[in-house]
């Protein structure tokens, strides 16, 4: 997984300019468990701080295949359009967080975000997951 991550990393930070990406010394993993209702919505977080690039995936429940949902490399915002059957998608104005409102049972499963920071002392890499359950009403 970290493979892919450097190499979708590396492809999207390409049209950013003046940002040195360093090797970073450890990538940080934080876990955490959400619960929603049906029709419901929820928001996932990933961090508390804008990161300078973030990739969000999704993981459906009893499947190993992780799916790009969101993503930012400076551009603004991008959606993948085929997370309809999830409910409505979106990133939160000015944040790194992904909203799904009209939560559907297909919503039920593992979001991943990873985010690079990049600071003084160079980059850091940080792997935010979230299982997140849909319960009926």
């Amino acid at each position: 997984m970290i493979t892919y991550f450097c190499v979708l990393l590396c492809w999207q930070a390409l049209p950013l300019q003046g940002l040195e990406i360093l090797d970073p010394e450890e990538v940080e993993y934080i876990r955490s468990h959400a619960k929603a209702t049906v029709g419901g919505s929820v928001t996932l977080d990933c961090g508390s701080t804008m990161p300078n690039i973030f990739i969000w995936g999704f993981t459906k429940a009893g499947s190993a295949n992780n799916v790009a949902v969101a993503y930012n490399y400076g551009q603004g915002p991008k959606l993948q359009s085929q997370f309809s059957s999830m409910g409505h998608v979106r990133v939160a104005d000015n944040t790194s967080a992904l909203v799904v409102e009209g939560l559907q049972r297909d919503a039920e499963g593992t979001y991943t975000c990873q985010a690079l920071y990049d600071g003084d002392e160079g980059a850091r890499i940080t792997f935010y997951f979230t299982r997140l359950e849909v319960e009926d009403d």
